[in-house]
């Protein structure tokens, strides 16, 4: 027992050690200011010290939601292959099952929160695991008879066998003995399913010294679960469950805020914070508490699942030597926080320029004041000093802000489409000047060349995400299932399969660009560009015809079912000498 309590110490005090180093590194300030930045909860304070009113145009929130629709909108369309020929047969099956389980088990929404944590943090976390779960529930009236009926006849059958052995009756049970001995309770199964979660950021913990996963000795899973519902989990053990002491989400988090100051977290300790640490070198799985409950909640135990441990980030831009990326948002909150200044001071130089008039009171009688005063046209003001006017009233002396400060704006907004490789035409908006059709397709080019290089992050992390769900069906999976296939004419098929059916070694490939919005423009464009292209092939026989129109109308026009619009063509004249092809003959003529 000592040397468990001596290794679960050693397991916590590195993951605490880790949060310390993560905080003081300023991982987790930088991620809270980049989220109530997005949030449109961040207060500049060291502007909101200078200035009563902050003026900010928030562009971290036009960029996050340019990018992320342009990588993530669309369901992703999952190719399987074979890694060996013996599975081939086996590929098509599988590739129908990880499609629709990423649909059916809410995936692509988890994917794009995960997507989310990247762009603003720089990384997100997923979590793929088999989740079981059973609950006892009180048996139906019906249920309860059934299983009385089941017993009985169990009695009934069991007598008579062992009658004809010699057995005297009396040595059985009654039938009221055995009706009481019936439960009135049932375990139901209430999951029994491939689970794909995001995981917060800040409660992912990783091996400090490591610079990539792949390095890293260990990993853990920082998770709050109201205190009532750990102490009563079976899953932990009786007597370090019932030791746990509950901590206010306020002091789990350790002062790491992303809400704002009238936003802040109740101090009610209604919760234990749990960790499932990952051993990756002895490949062990273990869960402890932070407070109260001296022993593991779990023992060490090899990880149950075949891949390893099961966390799989999302990385926004990688940084030599460092395990944490950079996000698109904190390569501009430098310059975001910069145009705020900019803005605010303007702002602050248009309330300056209100017109204020200098004038002598002595001067003016009561109601030449009033007039002078006055907001209407054309009114006559009493004066009442022999004074010259020009030293009775003056208008307050103003010195603007030069020029150039107001072009300081236009300069940062083109540095953040710079940084963030967010085009002005990404962002919805209007150019100032007019472009070429050729100029504009330059701009385009090289938004893309940005957008491709996080594309190909978000589908490479798909596929290894859609390995892990198959991976984890081949596994555990003991019933039967079902994955309904939607083919390109609307036509719904259904595809059953089990552990056996989908076993083997198989590469997962998303489509590319499957998961990007399809702009209709440009899709249509192609379509034709195509038709143009293949005329002439079409005329010498070297292409399909069919195909090619079928091609056209449902990729460049979304017409699903194309068989109304394509008419096959004539047979062929018949050559000389040759009797001409007629129709068929009906069904059941005589030949």
């Amino acid at each position: 027992m000592a040397d468990k309590d001596e290794q679960r110490g050693k397991h916590l005090t590195r993951v605490l050690d880790a949060l310390k180093k993560r905080k003081e590194a300023g991982y987790d300030d930088m991620w809270s200011k980049l989220i109530r930045l997005y949030g449109l909860k961040y207060d500049y304070p060291e502007i909101a010290a200078q200035y009563e009113d902050v003026v900010a145009p928030n562009m971290a929130f036009s960029t996050v939601n340019v990018v992320i629709p342009s990588v993530a909108v669309n369901y992703p369309k999952i190719t399987v292959t074979a890694s060996k020929p013996e599975d081939e047969m086996r590929a098509p099956t599988v590739e129908a099952a990880a499609n629709y389980m990423w649909r059916k088990y809410n995936a692509h929404e988890e994917f794009r929160l995960a997507i989310t944590d990247k762009v603003i943090t720089g990384i997100g976390w997923l979590k793929t695991i088999w989740d079981y779960q059973e609950e006892t529930r009180q048996m139906t009236e019906e249920e309860y008879a059934l299983q009385v009926q089941q017993a009985l006849i169990e009695l009934q059958s069991g007598m008579q066998n062992a009658m004809a052995m010699g057995v005297a009756p009396e040595e059985f049970p009654s039938e009221e003995d055995v009706i009481a001995s019936v439960p009135t309770e049932t375990t139901v199964v209430t999951a029994d399913k491939p689970l794909i979660q995001r995981v917060s950021v800040y409660d992912i913990v990783v091996d400090p010294d490591a610079t990539r996963l792949s390095e890293a000795r260990w990993i853990a899973h920082r998770m709050f679960i109201p205190i009532d519902v750990a102490k009563a989990d079976k899953r932990f053990k009786a007597k370090v469950r019932k030791e746990l002491v509950g901590q206010s989400m306020a002091q789990a988090k350790r002062d790491v805020e992303t809400l704002g100051s009238s936003e802040r977290r109740t101090e009610d300790p209604e919760w234990a914070v749990v960790y499932e640490y990952y051993d990756l070198i002895a490949k062990t799985v273990c869960t402890f508490s932070e407070s109260g409950g001296d022993g593991y909640l779990i023992d060490p135990a090899p990880i149950p699942y075949a891949f390893g441990h099961p966390f799989q980030p999302v990385m926004g831009y990688t940084v030599p030597d460092q395990f944490y990326p950079v996000g698109d948002v904190e390569a501009m909150f430098g310059l975001q926080e910069e145009l705020a200044m900019v803005r605010t001071q303007l702002t602050n130089d248009r309330k300056r320029f209100m017109r204020k008039i200098l004038y002598k009171k002595d001067g003016f009688s009561a109601t030449g004041l009033d007039s002078l005063q006055s907001p209407h046209d054309n009114e006559f003001v009493e004066v009442v000093s022999d004074a010259p006017f020009s030293d009775l009233v003056a208008p307050m002396p103003h010195e603007p802000m030069t020029p150039e400060a107001y072009n300081q704006s236009a300069m940062l907004m083109d540095d953040i489409d710079v940084v963030t490789g967010v085009t002005e035409y990404q962002r919805g908006s209007v150019a100032e000047i007019r472009r070429t059709a050729t100029e504009a397709g330059l701009m385009q080019d090289g938004a893309n060349a940005r957008a491709a290089d996080s594309l190909a992050k978000v589908e490479k992390a798909i596929g290894e995400v859609a390995e892990r769900t198959v991976a984890l069906c081949q596994q555990y999976l003991s019933t039967e299932q079902v994955a309904k296939i939607v083919g390109e004419d609307g036509v719904v098929t259904w595809v059953n399969y089990t552990a056996e059916d989908i076993a083997g070694e198989y590469d997962f490939v998303v489509e590319a660009g499957s998961t990007q919005p399809m702009n209709e423009t440009f899709r249509r464009q192609s379509a034709m560009q195509l038709m143009d292209a293949v005329a002439p092939l079409i005329s010498m026989g070297v292409v399909n015809p069919m195909a090619i129109a079928d091609h056209v109308l449902r990729m460049g026009f979304g017409i699903k079912d194309t068989s109304q619009f394509i008419q096959a063509p004539p047979p062929p004249p018949p050559m000389e000498g040759e009797e001409p092809m007629g129709p068929p003959p009906p069904e059941g003529a005589m030949l």
